[in-house]
């Protein structure tokens, strides 16, 4: 049983005549055309933009620096990706209440500043490495401290 009462029968005559079926089939064409163009324009744009991605990070090995920073409602978290656990003996690591400084990575020289995404407390940060990443976790800063400024009347 179909839904439609005039499948019973067939098609009805006036969709088998040519100029409606025409009229249908060049629509139909036109739009999925225009949906494949506009997928192949997404595809070649991101197909673009990873192979400068490719070329940025190949032309200067040494200074690629992968650091992920997200937060949690408690925490915020900074990832790195080191590929050598030798490198962590190189480390150096400090903070503040908003700025992390990561010091010794990718070379020993090196010195990078990261502007943390919230207030995070001096103390209670704990570091892990584990499967090629450094997980740094600090406590965030609850209660931020605000001094009003006084603002002179127009006279």
């Amino acid at each position: 049983m179909l839904p439609f009462p005039f499948f019973k029968g067939g098609l009805p005559k006036w969709l088998n005549q040519s100029f409606v079926n025409n009229d249908i089939t060049k629509f139909v064409e036109d739009m999925v055309q225009k949906s494949i163009t506009s997928s192949m324009k997404h595809v070649e744009m991101a197909d673009i933009l990873h192979a400068e991605r490719e070329e940025a990070m190949q032309t200067n090995p040494i200074e690629s620096f992968q650091v992920t920073t997200f937060e949690s409602h408690d925490h915020v978290y900074v990832r790195m990706y080191i590929k050598n656990a030798e490198q962590l003996s190189n480390l150096k690591i400090y903070h503040n209440t908003n700025q992390l400084i990561i010091e010794g990575l990718p070379t020993p020289e090196s010195r990078h500043v990261l502007t943390l995404p919230s207030m995070v407390k001096m103390k209670d940060s704990v570091s892990e490495y584990r499967d090629n990443y450094l997980q740094i976790k600090m406590k965030k800063r609850m209660d931020p401290q605000f001094t009003e400024v006084a603002v002179p009347p127009m006279e």
